[in-house]
């Protein structure tokens, strides 16, 4: 049962149960990664920079010229998007800050990506042209999203990893103080 149909059931009970949780704690991994081609943001977003490249603008567009070095722009801007995702995928392991602010840059090239969607959505007279756009926004709309919890998802793992390796460094030191302490 989703969210939404869980609060509507428990409002029509009379209120809160101090039992029920959200269903956040069953996500699974749908399949193993094995490289940075079977993350599903990579593989949307790719497809996303595709079709920017393939949008082309009616000829009976008005200042046709001036929009389409837009979707020019708009399109060296969407290639960038899956190589950071590559490249922070290849660093995790080595330099996770650098790789969390690849996902980051990714984040704001997207949102680059969306005001000058808008700005061609403002822009355009033709509804056809408009309702193109707008897909395409709400799908990059959608793989921000995605990229932020992917950050989010190898910050919580591999901070974890990082801590608990900290911790035993930091035991094993005090080990070693201790045993330097003890005179035999």
């Amino acid at each position: 049962m989703g969210f939404f149909k869980k609060y509507e059931q428990q409002q029509k009970e009379g209120g809160q149960k101090s039992s029920w949780r959200p269903e956040y704690k069953k996500f699974r991994v749908k399949s193993s990664i094995k490289s940075f081609r079977d993350l599903e943001v990579y593989k949307q977003t790719t497809q996303l920079c595709v079709e920017i490249f393939q949008f082309e603008l009616p000829e009976t567009i008005k200042n046709r010229k001036k929009l389409t070095s837009e979707i020019e722009i708009m399109y060296e801007l969407a290639k960038n998007i899956p190589r950071l995702i590559a490249e922070s995928y290849g660093d995790k392991f080595n330099d996770l800050n650098g790789s969390l602010q690849k996902l980051e840059k990714a984040m704001q090239i997207i949102s680059d990506i969306i005001t000058k969607v808008d700005f061609l959505v403002a822009s355009v007279d033709s509804q056809e042209v408009k309702e193109t756009l707008n897909k395409i926004l709400k799908k990059y709309q959608t793989q921000r999203v995605k990229i932020f919890n992917l950050k989010r998802a190898w910050d919580r793992v591999f901070n974890k990893t990082t801590q608990k390796q900290q911790a035993v460094d930091s035991q094993q030191q005090a080990i070693k103080k201790t045993i330097s302490n003890v005179k035999f």
